[in-house]
């Protein structure tokens, strides 16, 4: 029995399914998610269509195309197997002839990235450079920086050839993405949510991509994708706000169609323009029934037939596939339907809605300053700063330390 994203790859040959997780958690994943089945019937039918979601090593079988990764992913990686990565820090820390917590920091998390790599090379050497990639987010930290972005993105890009580096959605990243296009580098445009940024993503990667050529630089093996966070943009308390000041009553599924709305006009411009940039979708959700909806995921059904990546987080997976039985027949040009004019009215009473739909509701300076954008920034730092103190610990427990730890 085919499973839902499957039955959902099937509407375009342009759509493509992600893993939105390090390679190797995919087993552990898998067989914690099958203990959890009802029966022994429900059981092998999930066991049989995980077996065909990623297999990097056999790719002709595997549903799933590619990898993102971030830095909570990665800590969420290293904080879940504790005493294996404990010694593989350890091992680092040992390898260096001054070694400190920034240090080694980057070397774990360039070795996460590395082993990743490693696993999903297969399906790139196969496809030609068309699949297999993984996505390697820069540090956070560094995010407002385009010197400091460009080192590291230069330090990750030369990891292994299916690193793809993703890049914020600022606009000292968007500098980096022009640089680092004209240097035949693929990019991955994250921290996303607005149609601006995609315009502004759109504009970097067509002017690296007339300097690579007039360069001579090969750009056959290279890809840009923009990452949608479309479950983050309806998840910001902002338009919540702005609606319940304007007496304006917003319904899960209103929110879901702002979402889609923005995903729906993005692609619009994709296809006009012909921009050499595939929106990936993360973040995806179910919907919730007892909220009023009617749709197993919107964020699915009414991307259905477009040129769209969707990156999977497990968990989402885990949701679609427990209600798979909810899902109705998708339909293949449901990417070209319109929003209700009636929703899209009421939405576009609020202003943050406005910004981010309108291709010039923001300057690149601004979208740093974006509510949705706030609130990831602030999750993933707080994410990577629990993987910079599993670090440290490992330099306490490699040796008791006669000198403080070097700040990061």
């Amino acid at each position: 029995m085919p499973s839902v994203l499957e039955e959902l790859q099937r509407t375009s040959e342009a759509a493509e399914i992600w893993w939105d997780s390090s390679p190797l958690d995919f087993a552990g994943w898998r067989d914690r998610h099958l203990a959890t089945a009802p029966d022994a019937t429900t059981r092998e039918r999930w066991r049989e269509q995980l077996q065909r979601f990623l297999c990097p090593a056999t790719p002709q079988l595997s549903l799933a195309r590619g990898v993102t990764t971030n830095p909570s992913l990665v800590a969420q990686s290293v904080l879940a197997s504790p005493e294996c990565w404990g010694k593989d820090v350890r091992r680092l820390i040992r390898s260096q002839a001054a070694p400190d917590v920034a240090s080694t920091f980057s070397l774990l998390y360039e070795e996460a990235l590395r082993r990743a790599a490693r696993e999903m090379l297969p399906m790139w050497e196969a496809s030609e450079g068309r699949y297999g990639w993984v996505s390697g987010q820069l540090d956070p930290r560094r995010m407002f920086d385009t010197d400091l972005t460009l080192e590291q993105a230069m330090s990750i890009a030369g990891i292994a050839p299916n690193l793809m580096v993703k890049v914020p959605g600022t606009q000292q990243g968007y500098a980096a993405i022009r640089y680092l296009v004209g240097r035949g580098i693929s990019v991955n445009s994250t921290l996303s949510y607005t149609v601006p940024q995609f315009v502004a993503c759109a504009e970097a990667v067509e002017a690296g991509l007339r300097k690579a050529k007039a360069d001579g630089v090969d750009t056959r093996r290279w890809r840009a994708v923009f990452t949608h966070m479309i479950g983050r943009f309806g998840a910001n308390t902002d338009l919540r706000h702005e609606a319940a000041i304007r007496d304006i009553e917003l319904s899960q599924t209103d929110l879901r169609w702002a979402e889609v709305a923005i995903l729906k006009r993005i692609h619009t411009l994709v296809r006009t323009n012909g921009h050499p940039v595939k929106p990936l979708l993360s973040s995806l959700e179910v919907d919730d029934p007892t909220l009023g909806s009617s749709t197993l995921s919107m964020h699915l059904e009414q991307s259905a037939g477009g040129a769209v990546a969707y990156t999977c987080k497990p968990r989402f997976i885990a949701d679609v596939m427990i209600r798979e039985n909810e899902l109705p027949a998708f339909d293949a040009r449901a990417i070209e339907g319109e929003v209700p004019g009636d929703v899209l009215a009421k939405l576009s009473r609020l202003p943050s809605f406005q910004r981010a739909y309108a291709p010039d509701g923001m300057r690149p300076e601004e979208f740093c300053h974006y509510g949705s954008f706030i609130s990831t920034y602030s999750e993933v730092m707080g994410n990577t700063r629990k993987l910079i103190d599993f670090v440290a610990h490992q330099f306490q427990r490699a040796a008791p330390l006669d000198r403080p730890l070097l700040p990061l």
